[in-house]
């Protein structure tokens, strides 16, 4: 029998639910903790849950799975959702996925830390932003017809889309073959 790598403690205070959960979040584990988590959320009907994850050691896109099904669970029951205290693996995956613009985290000490750094790396291919045009050559502008870039906005005549109707002609007719 295989060791399971994560585990989690309920507390129920008032009506909030706080579920500390300890270990590997990994495709492996995700199932048995979300089954879990439900069937104290099915029972106990809080109008609060609190996932703490400050013992978690390792976190992939099933532990993201598993925040977000908690969210939608909760949303569905009237309720709130918030992560609370994660570990520094788990909240830098929280960042880079922007789990923070949607779910709320919560630090019990009330000190938030810096942000992990995100590079730029993997997105086209590691280089910035393109820049907006600044006039340099080499920089055409839009709306310019040397270039034959049209205005912001404008289309080009003839392409699908460009407003124009369609040409519609009557079917022949055939004779039967005698």
């Amino acid at each position: 029998m295989m060791k399971q790598k994560a585990d989690i403690v309920c507390d129920s205070v008032g009506s909030t639910l706080t579920v500390h959960i300890r270990g590997e979040i990994d495709h492996h584990t995700a199932a048995d903790i979300r089954g879990r988590i439900d069937d104290m959320l099915f029972q106990r009907r809080p109008r609060r849950l609190v996932l703490n994850l400050s013992s978690v050691t390792f976190m992939d896109s099933s532990g993201l799975g598993l925040i977000m099904g908690r969210f939608s669970v909760m949303k569905e029951l009237g309720g709130e959702m918030a992560v609370c205290d994660p570990s520094p693996e788990t909240r830098s995956i929280l960042t880079l996925a922007g789990m923070e613009r949607l779910v709320r985290v919560e630090y019990s000490d009330g000190h938030i830390p810096p942000q992990p750094p995100v590079t730029q790396k993997g997105r086209s291919g590691g280089q910035a932003p393109r820049a907006p045009y600044n006039g340099a050559p080499g920089n055409p502008a839009p709306g310019n017809p040397a270039t034959g870039n049209p205005a912001p906005g404008v289309r080009k005549p003839g392409r699908v889309g460009s407003g124009r109707k369609p040409t519609i002609r009557p079917l022949k007719k055939t004779e039967p073959p005698a």
